[in-house]
């Protein structure tokens, strides 16, 4: 059975993946390209300002075009990484399943596939967004590494701490009020985090707050729409799979 929904899970994904790719590369390409652009004017002027390291500069090449990066290597990667993200889905949606709610099918894996976009996305967005060609300085990678994985694992925490104390106070306040109680905390924890953690601001000057705002934006709906995409997709496969008499018996032990 588990291996069913994981097969169930990395198909949903690919599809996801792919469903991504179109919005990423309609609306998030275009602002790479003028980041680009921008970075290659930075290049060209401290090239005018050092000409003695002129040539040390021209002597690296491109190992990829940027029409395979924006095709086909963006298509493989959105691929990979939503197979990837649709397999843990179709395993923590057979840990919930009859466990916790939502009842449905569909509802369950809609609502993990949304907390997925929140712990994996949104929430550590929030505080280190996603940045484009020419913002951030190359010897801070790092460091910003680590702080976003820090962010990330922090928002798992909140996430899941909300999700449980919304669980247990189901039965005493009802499903709204516990789920709205849930959402509160939840907010407070992410506020308390985020005014902890440290701040970082490596937007060079003159770069296009157009071009940083759009490229964000189109970061985050590209991540919503996988992870929507995801979550319908597998929740339709999982119903399938569980009506299935022959799943049935196996399905009433998770």
């Amino acid at each position: 059975m588990t291996g069913k929904l994981l097969l169930n899970g990395m198909m949903a994904g690919i599809l996801a993946g792919i469903i991504a790719f179109s919005f990423a590369h309609f609306f998030g390409e275009p602002q790479v390209d003028r980041a680009i652009s921008f970075e290659e004017t930075l290049a060209a002027q401290h090239s005018s300002a050092g000409s003695e390291h002129h040539h040390d500069h021209d002597a690296d090449g491109e190992v990829f075009s940027r029409g395979t990066q924006s095709g086909a290597g963006l298509l493989s990667g959105m691929i990979l990484f939503s197979a990837a993200m649709g397999g843990a889905l179709a395993l923590v949606w057979s840990l919930c399943w009859q466990r916790t709610g939502p009842a449905g099918a569909r509802a369950l894996a809609l609502a993990l596939a949304l907390g997925g976009f929140l712990i994996m996305s949104l929430m550590p967005g929030l505080k280190y967004p996603p940045n484009p060609p020419a913002v951030g300085d190359a010897s801070t990678i790092g460091y910003r590494t680590m702080l976003y994985f820090v962010m990330l694992l922090v928002s798992a925490v909140i996430v899941v701490t909300a999700a449980w104390s919304a669980h247990q106070l189901r039965a005493r306040l009802g499903s709204w009020n516990a789920a709205l109680w849930g959402l509160l905390a939840g907010l407070a924890m992410l506020i308390v985090a985020c005014l902890l953690m440290p701040a970082i601001n490596e937007v060079p000057h003159g770069f296009s707050a157009d071009v940083l705002w759009r490229f964000r934006l189109s970061s985050f709906g590209t991540q919503l729409t996988l992870w929507c995409a995801t979550g319908l997709l597998f929740g339709l496969f999982a119903e399938k799979t569980v009506q299935n008499p022959r799943h049935r018996y196996a399905t009433a032990g998770y």
